[in-house]
């Protein structure tokens, strides 16, 4: 055991020695492993150390420099990366704080277990991304018979679980199809190789903050099974949809008693994917996604039956992705124009930029390409969007709607959206959701940004309450390209006239 300063990297076996040495930097410094003692036994802390708080670190920044718990020859060690090399170190400090790696019984996940001599190994000859990227390849065409394209994108995010650090926004996996489909085959690879994954059915809320933590962002990656039904647990999607970037935080206050309760902040943002064998019913989640279809199929291999070898394969490059990780961490992500905007770029940039490097990259911009059409399509093909291209047909010079007019033509004349009016509801052919007036005043309202006027009108000689919606001609000009609708020559939108008021739309 020697002592090294992690800013001068001078090094002494006391710290005394060390200060001989020329370390004049004020910081703590690292108790490190010699290489003929990391199979020693748990030796004694100085008073020293006994006086510090005691914390358990995971993964992230310790003063300048940036560590990962793994478990060597049994033995739980940080693997820091101390200037761009890789240094083992049983504990750290840093002021009045004691760090220890975690434990094996207390990952939710398989461990990042090493032999030394593998490690040394590594360290001699450490993997280069496109490397790793071949062996993911290799694992995904032997467990999924699935497209060309879901293959690259499988395997860029495999990746992109351990480049988590490196972005601000990222998307969802989602697999769906009917059982034996194969969709719970990627959610075990990536238990395998992925990093930090916490895989279950159903995972409790309180599990997933407890797994993320309040210390660190992106302290692993989540992995649901039968996730079809999480849009009924209102707190738990509100988490997931809110994740998807870099800063997101859950409030929660806990404490036994009035008297000891306080408030925590859990980091929620991490990549995550789903399987099910629906797509939850949830606008907002649904656009953070990329969905997968899966279909039966014949795999040169089952994932869930795997041989000795097999295991060792998978094992030896999970650790190979958790060093190029460690020694890759100051480096960051090669950002490059995509030219993608809005949305599509905060779901899909940062996943490109880990492969334009690469000889993987035409491939993933064809994914990128696929995907991003397949969520406008679906912004297209929305319940609202079929509703705001009739909004469009009936909007007046004055571009405004009255409400009670627009419900009749939307319930007994028009044939653009099909569907069943019983009694005050109606029910759209190819919709779960239902259409009320008061859907359709909410909808007005917080979608398409219409300001409701109302007035009385005296008919027979009895004052009815009227409801119109004014439009912003600005507005209707975004949504119309939002939701992809052709308009017509004598469109009023066109025409840029608001009738009697004399404005121009532009």
């Amino acid at each position: 055991m020697h002592y090294q300063c992690p800013e001068c990297d001078k090094e002494g076996k006391t710290i005394s020695i060390l200060k001989k040495n020329g370390c004049k930097c004020n910081i703590e410094p690292w108790q490190m492993l010699d290489p003929t003692d990391h199979k020693e036994s748990k030796k004694s802390k100085s008073d020293k150390d006994e006086s510090k708080l005691k914390v358990t670190k995971i993964k992230g920044t310790i003063g300048t420099n940036y560590v990962e718990s793994i478990i060597v020859d049994g033995e739980p060690l940080f693997l820091c990366n101390v200037h761009d090399e890789l240094k083992l170190a049983k504990t750290i400090t840093d002021g009045e704080i004691l760090y220890r790696p975690l434990n094996a019984d207390e990952c939710g996940y398989f461990p990042y277990k090493f032999d030394k001599t593998v490690l040394n190994l590594l360290k001699d000859n450490p993997p280069s991304k496109e490397d790793v990227l071949d062996q993911i390849k290799s694992f995904v065409d032997d467990f999924m018979d699935i497209s060309e394209r879901d293959k690259f994108l499988i395997m860029g995010d495999l990746l992109l679980s351990y480049c988590q650090e490196w972005v601000d926004t990222l998307h969802f996996l989602f697999l769906v199809g009917e059982t034996e489909s194969g969709k719970s085959t990627v959610l075990h690879l990536f238990r395998w190789l992925g990093y930090r994954c916490l895989y279950g059915e159903d995972i409790p809320n309180a599990d997933i903050y407890n797994f993320l933590g309040t210390d660190e962002e992106a302290t692993g990656t989540i992995c649901e099974d039968e996730a079809q039904e999480i849009a009924v647990n209102r707190e738990k999607i509100r988490t997931y949809k809110n994740s998807y970037s870099r800063g997101s935080l859950k409030a929660r206050i806990i404490g036994v008693d009035s008297k000891h309760k306080h408030q925590v902040f859990y980091k929620t943002f991490c990549f995550k994917l789903f399987a099910g064998e629906r797509i939850p019913e949830d606008k907002g989640f649904k656009e953070r996604l990329a969905i997968i279809h899966m279909n039966e199929g014949l795999p040169k291999y089952n994932i869930k039956r795997l041989n000795g070898d097999q295991k060792q394969k998978l094992n030896h490059l999970r650790n190979q992705l958790l060093v190029w990780k460690v020694l890759n961490i100051n480096k960051g992500l090669k950002h490059f124009n995509s030219t993608l905007k809005k949305r599509d770029q905060e779901l899909w940039e940062d996943f490109l930029s880990i492969t334009v490097d690469t000889k993987y990259f035409q491939a993933c911009k064809d994914v990128v390409e696929y995907y991003t059409k397949q969520r406008h399509q679906s912004i297209w093909n929305s319940l609202e969007s079929r509703i705001f291209k009739i909004i469009v047909d009936k909007l007046d010079d004055n571009f405004s709607i009255h409400l009670e007019s627009f419900w009749y033509h939307l319930t007994q004349e028009q044939n653009d959206l099909g569907g069943t009016l019983d009694k005050e509801t109606f029910y759209p052919h190819d919709y779960t959701k239902k259409i009320t007036r008061n859907f359709l005043s909410k909808l007005f309202d917080e979608k398409f940004q219409a300001k409701k006027i109302t007035k009385y009108k005296t008919m027979e000689n009895k004052k009815h309450l009227k409801t119109e919606y004014l439009f912003d001609p600005k507005t209707i000009q975004k949504l119309v390209q939002k939701y992809n609708i052709e308009l017509a020559i004598d469109s009023v939108i066109l025409s840029g006239q608001r009738g009697g008021r004399g404005e121009i739309a532009s």
